[in-house]
């Protein structure tokens, strides 16, 4: 089995983000980027569905070795900033029901 250079890049930052967050900062991450990293992996993985959904349905393992490439990026992108925003506006909301 083979790991790709960017997957081994993306990992190892990965493992290294809340080291150095902790230290520069001297919290831990908040749940929140954790869901949105989560978020994004679901996204570029599953894409490969969408992308390729004969070749999916020939061989529904393929998804496990595949992904949805450039394109899962991008939707993984865009979903993750649809997260970003409704969370905002979600907490906007909870703060003006509370001050009235």
């Amino acid at each position: 089995m083979t790991i790709s250079a960017s997957l081994a890049v993306m990992v190892i930052a990965l493992m290294l983000l809340p080291l150095i967050y902790k230290l520069v900062t001297g919290r831990t991450i908040p749940s929140f980027f954790w869901d949105n990293i989560l978020l994004y992996f679901v996204i570029w993985k599953l894409s490969y569905i969408v992308i390729h959904p004969k070749l999916f349905l020939d061989m529904p393992m393929s998804i496990v070795y595949f992904h949805g490439g450039s394109t899962g990026k991008v939707l993984g992108l865009i979903f993750v900033f649809l997260n970003i925003l409704m969370s905002r506006n979600l907490l906007e909301q909870r703060r003006s029901m509370e001050h009235e």
